[in-house]
């Protein structure tokens, strides 16, 4: 299990001392209340924590089910910043399709087989995403330039 995810999740229950919270309640603690992220990346962290156990979702409902102790969240918790190219290829996936975390990366692995390892699982997993009709644009450019700049390295 994920930390940082698990923090990230008990935050909202334990800042309102609840074990269940509206969706939106919980999108709305991390996302405008603690300024964590936008809403579809909370709304994508928050499938992911479904997909680990860390909680249940119930229609609009979400439910607190890891124990206090294994999420006992840090005075001062703060979430790190950097996420790479692939981590933020997957959860938009996960945000525009509410597929499960697990089987998006599958699905960019066996994308990647079938191109027999000759492209990198960044490119991969925006070139699904793509293929899923999602805009990737501002992570292309990104993608680019980091095949730009590893390409300048590798020339020094």
């Amino acid at each position: 299990m994920d930390r940082e995810r698990a923090y990230l999740v008990a935050t909202p229950f334990k800042k309102r001392a609840k074990k269940s919270l509206k969706m939106s309640d919980f999108v709305f603690a991390l996302s405008l209340d603690l300024k964590w992220g936008p809403p579809d990346k909370v709304r994508a962290l928050l499938q992911e924590a479904a997909d680990e156990g860390l909680v249940r979702i119930d229609g609009d409902y979400v439910h607190a089910t890891f124990d206090d102790d294994q999420a006992e969240v840090p005075v001062g918790f703060r979430p790190s910043k950097e996420v790479d190219l692939f981590e933020r290829g997957v959860r938009l996936i996960v945000s525009a399709t509410g597929m499960g975390r697990k089987e998006v990366i599958s699905m960019v692995n066996e994308r990647q087989d079938s191109l027999q390892g000759l492209v990198n699982l960044d490119t991969v997993a925006l070139l699904v995403a793509r293929e899923m009709g999602i805009d990737v644009r501002d992570l292309a450019l990104e993608a680019y330039q980091n095949l730009v700049d590893e390409g300048l390295q590798d020339q020094k």
